[in-house]
């Protein structure tokens, strides 16, 4: 029984592997579970919470899978920045509210973080716009980080924005920004965004109770397919797949993980 193998392993307990298909990309994610092991027809992952959140909370890798599950080569990345007169206003708007907070005889925050909130204002501006401007029967999907650090230093720059959308909104998209340059160009093709997302979140401060990046709801949100295993075995990419990466196997029971192209990638409307 499940019960009896969980505990055949010294204690008790069982393997978990996470796997999802976004696009063309896979990842298996495999971890042990300490305690009893889900009664037959219960849905896993509800006792593993905890786990799960341990071996998978990684923005980069969330944010690669929603880029291949909604986009591809030929979509559009663009930057957005502000001009010296539209930044001068951002500045002053956030310096106001800064200091309406501490006459209220709240603590206030950083000037950073008010101008942060400034430019995501201008942001939900900007894609009301770019909405507006769709040509009947199209749709905008997006994903739109605000940037105001360097990703490589940590030092801050001037407030910007990068988007990733669908190709049906570029030219809605280039004609929607009026507060400075707008640099447009296609998505690459790649076999793994990893790098692009880690581009995009490196440039983010971290904000506590805010998200790195902000996508439209109606984009695709990939979900797993989880199953209970036995063996601690090393995870194996499945037949017909190249590996993209795979963390470094302990033999013990510290989790896996394996990224890895698909052979095909499923046609997308």
């Amino acid at each position: 029984s499940l019960r009896t193998r969980g505990k055949y392993m010294g204690s008790t307990g069982y393997w978990e592997i996470r796997t999802y298909e976004c696009g063309a990309l896979g990842e298996k994610t495999k971890y042990w579970v300490p305690g009893e092991p889900p009664a037959r027809g219960r849905k896993l992952g509800r006792s593993s919470e905890r786990k799960q959140r341990q071996n998978e909370n990684d923005a980069a890798r969330r944010l690669n899978r929603e880029i291949h599950a909604n986009f591809s080569a030929g979509d559009l990345f663009l930057g957005l920045d502000y001009g010296p007169k539209k930044y001068s206003e951002l500045l002053r708007r956030a310096e106001a509210r800064q200091e309406a907070d501490r006459a209220a005889g709240q603590e206030p925050g950083i000037l950073e973080d008010y101008l942060r909130k400034e430019a995501n204002r201008e942001l939900d501006n900007f894609i009301r716009r770019v909405k507006r401007r769709l040509p009947p029967g199209a749709e905008l999907k997006y994903i739109a980080v605000t940037s105001d650090m360097d990703g490589e230093t940590g030092e801050a720059v001037r407030i910007h924005h990068h988007i990733i959308a669908n190709r049906a909104a570029w030219q809605a998209c280039v004609e929607a920004w009026p507060h400075g340059g707008a640099y447009a160009k296609a998505l690459s093709a790649q076999k793994d965004y990893t790098p692009l997302a880690e581009y995009l979140l490196n440039q983010v401060r971290r904000l506590p109770d805010e998200k790195k990046y902000k996508p439209s709801r109606n984009l695709v949100r990939p979900q797993p397919k989880c199953r209970v295993v036995w063996s601690g075995a090393e995870l194996r990419v499945p037949k017909g797949c190249e590996l993209l990466y795979r963390t470094a196997y302990s033999g013990k029971r510290a989790g896996q993980y394996i990224r890895y192209a698909l052979p095909f990638a499923p046609m997308r409307s």
